[in-house]
């Protein structure tokens, strides 16, 4: 049934085991490589009892909305009893914290906390398994996960350290890392000129090139336009960011595997 409603061939071996170990009672640390499908395993012990699409409703409430606004759900739902059985909360971990998400916890059955960054303070959601029923299954996915971080998380959850790991490598034997130290200040972007052909109609080597803001991306795009040899396409170098269009997405990606870009 997930298969189905994610449009997918089949499982793959790791997301069936992390999945069978929550419906198991076993908390799980999985570790798998950004888009390797993490969120799959989530979702597992939510279809496992499905028997047909028309029987049940994946409902994501609002956990801070007022509590009269969600009971307004359960009462316009015909059928509430098995529509609503299956609740899923995509929650921050600030919302998480808050005293309004605790006393709405118990509404809900799985919980995945997304977040932007890693930070110290976001390992206070540990807290909230306190207001959850003990002995509850817990699933942790990263796709960054060494050692000493696994060892901190279980340590603030309150878990062992033998707790059940599923771990898929992260590493890509056709990726090599190079680490330069740069010559120029950073505002310059003048160690980007490496990157450019020393032969006359050599081309420009496919480089992904990271930054932490959009406006530093743009600007190496900028700069990357200003000083191309002649030979070189208009649009080879391409600004990517999250916020663009699935068809502009689509247009990088097929770029980026044709070797156009």
């Amino acid at each position: 049934m997930l298969c189905d409603v994610f449009n997918i061939e089949e499982l793959r071996e790791h997301q069936d085991h992390a999945g069978k170990n929550i419906l198991r009672g076993m908390s799980t640390i999985y570790n798998l490589p950004t888009g390797g499908g993490k969120t799959f395993a989530f979702w597992y012990a939510l279809f496992y009892h499905w028997d047909t699409k028309s029987d049940a409703l994946i409902s994501a409430l609002a956990v801070n909305s007022e509590r009269d606004k969600m009971e307004d759900i359960f009462e316009n739902t015909p059928g509430e009893d098995d529509c609503l059985k299956h609740q899923v909360v995509f929650v921050s971990p600030e919302t998480a914290l808050l005293n309004s998400f605790h006393e709405q916890v118990l509404r809900n059955k799985t919980f995945r906390n997304n977040c932007n960054d890693f930070r110290t303070e976001y390992g206070q959601p540990g807290k909230l398994l306190v207001r959850l029923p003990s002995g509850l299954p817990v699933l942790f996915a990263s796709a960054t996960m060494p050692e000493e971080v696994i060892k901190d998380i279980l340590f603030k959850v309150g878990l062992i350290p033998e707790c059940e790991r599923v771990a898929v490598s992260n590493a890509k034997y056709n990726v090599v890392l190079s680490i330069r130290v740069l010559q120029h200040p950073t505002t310059t972007y003048a160690d980007l000129f490496s990157l450019f052909p020393t032969g006359e109609n050599e081309g420009f080597p496919q480089t992904i090139i990271y930054m932490n803001s959009r406006t530093e991306v743009k600007q190496i795009q900028d700069f990357l336009h200003r000083h191309q040899p002649s030979h070189m396409p208009e649009d080879v170098f391409e600004f990517y960011h999250w916020n663009i269009t699935k068809t502009r997405k689509e247009y990088i990606q097929k770029g980026l595997q044709s070797g156009k870009l």
